[in-house]
């Protein structure tokens, strides 16, 4: 009404981009997802997404549609040509199975996730870095569909949704907390037993030196502890028991 154009500005938040993009060079990721791109031919800057999904899922929990609404409040250094269907791709990236599936489980297969976390590992190491101290530790994830062809299964739910699909993750930490891999298997595994196929695999992966299982009741079963003492089987193991047996 009064002739002027009213300016309208659109506010954004710049501090999570700068604290974790200062995180996320010093700890090597850009140089080790580049590398595994070398010989790879994509229309979009692929690390940029993965630090995108990765900084969306560190501040909120969604899926990467969610993601794509939450950046536009934020102000974060090179996606501004990233649209979701990138996004979607460079989670395939990371979820590409191997040629070499050395050392791989049933339910596992060596995918480009593992080579980006052993190119962590190889950035962080050195001469006097052993592990001779590991922690491994699981959770339940719960699937909104059907959580694919063999990882979605019907398990013990630690999120108590036993009406959902699951998955079992597992997190493996060094004796500072840094973080060195993560697992996944079905979520109807719910036995030691059928863990061992996956310690021996982070063994070999990693070169760890000495293992120690420790798991609760809820793993304590006659299978469990008839694979544990196998001759075969060089883990020491800690069960958790209830006092009274």
């Amino acid at each position: 009404l009064s002739g002027k154009v009213e300016a309208t500005a659109h506010a954004v938040r710049i501090g999570p981009a700068l604290i974790f993009t200062r995180l996320w060079n010093e700890l090597g990721m850009p140089r080790i997802i580049q590398g595994l791109l070398a010989e790879r031919k994509f229309e979009f800057d692929v690390e940029r997404a993965i630090f995108l999904t990765v900084l969306h899922r560190l501040f909120v929990s969604g899926s990467d549609r969610s993601g794509d609404h939450w950046r536009r409040d934020y102000a974060i250094t090179g996606v501004d040509g990233i649209v979701l269907h990138h996004v979607y791709r460079a989670m395939a990236f990371l979820g590409e199975e191997l040629d070499d599936q050395d050392g791989a489980t049933p339910f596992a297969p060596r995918c480009m996730k593992d080579l980006v976390e052993e190119g962590l590992f190889g950035l962080h190491r050195n001469l006097f870095t052993g592990l001779d101290l590991v922690f491994f530790d699981t959770t339940s994830i719960y699937f909104e569909g059907e959580g694919g062809a063999t990882l979605g299964q019907f398990g013990h739910s630690k999120d108590h949704r036993p009406d959902r699909k699951q998955m079992v993750v597992g997190a493996l930490l060094d004796d500072s907390g840094r973080p060195i891999c993560c697992e996944m298997w079905p979520g109807n595994t719910a036995d030691v037993k059928s863990l061992l196929p996956v310690v021996e695999r982070l063994r070999s992966r990693f070169h760890i030196r000495r293992f120690c299982i420790v798991a609760d009741r809820g793993m304590v079963s006659a299978a469990t502890i008839e694979a544990l003492e196998m001759p075969d089987c060089d883990i020491p193991y800690i069960l958790g028991a209830r006092m009274r047996r």
